[in-house]
């Protein structure tokens, strides 16, 4: 009886069990803690940067360095679009920077474009430029070009226009130079040299603001008879002239 009245008393007055207490576990409460301390944490940190002044910032600077950007990006485009003539295929195989045939130097300014041939017949642009690299080991003499046309058309360029090339004496610091291979002692260039040179020589000129009296022969720095066919044949020079600036017009004209 007494073990039934026990029971009673702990299961109350309906003689169903009171349900225990859940309590709150200290580990949770100190998680929400943390999400709360963070939180709070992150909001006051967003907020400093937002009020942070800029005095560290050069804003004069900023502003200059992009409108220089801006300008620049203009010229660059201005440059592609106010030069009509394409620009031929070129393979570009710059000389290594040596005192006797790649200067380095800067040349003063660009006023002419200069035409020689190299009057040593049958060989290549490539063997031509292979010479003028091999001039640094050699150290025998002083010689390049910027351009060399070939006989079948092709063109490498030796040394970048705007800098020094050694090939028209008086006129290497303000000119750009252009060697042509030949078959025979007649100087007379291949149709595919001689087209080459139109296109390149056409380019040269209109990239440079140049003129048609802009285009000289070796031979009117020096006297030298280089090119020989345009300096035996100067109708032939004259005519060369002509379509340069024929493929010029033509070029504009498109």
């Amino acid at each position: 009886m007494r073990k039934r009245r026990d029971n009673r008393r702990r299961e109350g007055n309906n003689g169903k069990r009171r349900p225990r207490r859940k309590g709150i576990r200290l580990d949770h409460i100190l998680i929400w803690l943390v999400v709360i301390l963070v939180t709070v944490a992150a909001v006051l940190f967003i907020l400093n940067i937002m009020r942070r002044p800029v005095d560290d910032v050069d804003v004069d600077a900023l502003l200059e360095d992009t409108a220089d950007y801006h300008i620049e990006t203009e010229k660059e485009t201005e440059a592609e679009e106010t030069n009509p003539v394409p620009r031929p295929d070129i393979d570009e195989q710059l000389l290594t920077v040596n005192e006797y045939s790649r200067p380095g130097t800067k040349t003063e300014s660009i006023d002419y474009v200069v035409i020689h041939y190299l009057g040593n017949p049958r060989t290549t642009a490539q063997q031509n430029h292979d010479y003028f690299e091999s001039l640094k080991d050699l150290q025998n003499v002083y010689m390049s070009a910027n351009f060399v046309v070939g006989t079948e058309g092709e063109i490498i360029e030796c040394v970048p226009p705007g800098e020094v090339a050694y090939a028209s004496n008086s006129m290497n610091d303000y000119s750009i130079s252009i060697e042509n291979c030949h078959l025979d002692d007649t100087g007379r260039f291949t149709e595919e040299t001689y087209n080459s040179l139109v296109h390149l020589t056409a380019y040269l000129v209109e990239e440079y603001g140049l003129d048609r009296e802009s285009i000289i022969r070796h031979y009117d720095v020096t006297g030298k008879e280089c090119p020989l066919y345009y300096v035996e044949n100067e109708d032939k020079w004259e005519e060369f002239k002509d379509d340069v600036m024929e493929y010029i017009a033509e070029c504009r004209a498109e």
